[in-house]
Formats: structure tokens, C-alpha cells, sequence
């Protein structure tokens, strides 16, 4: 029984590793408007972000999550190294808003970092996580986030 317990242990830690082995350290970006005030967020505050706890910028402007597509790997990564929940359970979360007495979060799908980015370019309280890699192109519209006080390509940045 208890060679069992540790052998699905292993598999589990196995599995995590993997999964999370994909998202490559620094591989993503936050991104804002430009007329967002917001320079710096913690980890902790873009996880109340994504999972909608925080509905509002401090200059009171509607939160506007911009997500890629669910099926993306990086949405996938934004969900492992940010909120630590699947697609799935992510899925029942933010549905299941409704039933805990909040209000839905209203979340705008992108197929690829340039529709994310003109979307956040075009209202004011969007954010958005996008690959590092698609800064160059995107940057002219939008404004890059400290995360814990760090930019991509710092050490310890957490994406």
C-alpha cells in the first residue's frame, strides 16, 4: 500500500515537472495600456487579477483580461506559473463566479500575442500575458509590468 502511495507520488511529481518544465523561465510578459498607472505588480496581485478577486485599477478603471486562447500553451503556462490551476479547473472557477455570488468575469479571448496586444492598446484597464518573444513587435502599444519589481531578462523574474 505504501509502495503504491509513494510510486503515484513520484508519477505525480513526474507529471508537474514536466508540465511546467515546457514553460521556459522568463518565456512570458505582462502587458497594460499605456494610460494604466499600474508600473509593478507582485505575483500575488496578478494572481487576484487572473482569478478575477481584483476586478478594478487602483485609478478605478474595470479590470479587462485579455487571455490567449484557452487551448494555447501559453495559456497553459499562465495558469501553471501564475495561478497554479489546469485549463480545466480554471474552466469551473470562473464559471462557477456566478454560483459563489459574483459577478461572471468577463475574460476576451486572443488567438496570438498581436491581437492581445491590440486589444490591451485599446482599452484603457486591459492586461494581458504574452510571449516574451513577441515584445518587439507589440511594444510600440502597449506597456510592459514589473513582476515583483522585475522586468523579463532580470534575474528572478517569475515568468
Amino acid at each position: 500500500m505504501l509502495k503504491n502511495r509513494i510510486r503515484i507520488a513520484i508519477v505525480a511529481l513526474l507529471f508537474c515537472a514536466c508540465a511546467r518544465a515546457d514553460c521556459a523561465p522568463g518565456s512570458l510578459v505582462v502587458v497594460v495600456n499605456k494610460a494604466n498607472s499600474t508600473e509593478s505588480l507582485s505575483m500575488a496581485q496578478l494572481r487576484k487579477l487572473m482569478l478575477g478577486d481584483v476586478r478594478g485599477w487602483p485609478d478605478h478603471r474595470p479590470v479587462n483580461l485579455v487571455a490567449r486562447d484557452f487551448s494555447s500553451k501559453v495559456f497553459e503556462c499562465v495558469l501553471s506559473l501564475v495561478v497554479r490551476q489546469s485549463v480545466p479547473d480554471y474552466r469551473r472557477y470562473v464559471m462557477n463566479a456566478e454560483f459563489r455570488g459574483e459577478e461572471p468575469m468577463a475574460i476576451q479571448t486572443a488567438d496570438s500575442a498581436a491581437t492581445a496586444a491590440r486589444i490591451v492598446a485599446g482599452s484603457p484597464g486591459a492586461i494581458a500575458i504574452v510571449e516574451v518573444g513577441a515584445l518587439p513587435a507589440i511594444a510600440a502599444g502597449v506597456k510592459v509590468v514589473r513582476i515583483n519589481g522585475k522586468v523579463p531578462g532580470e534575474a528572478g523574474y517569475p515568468l
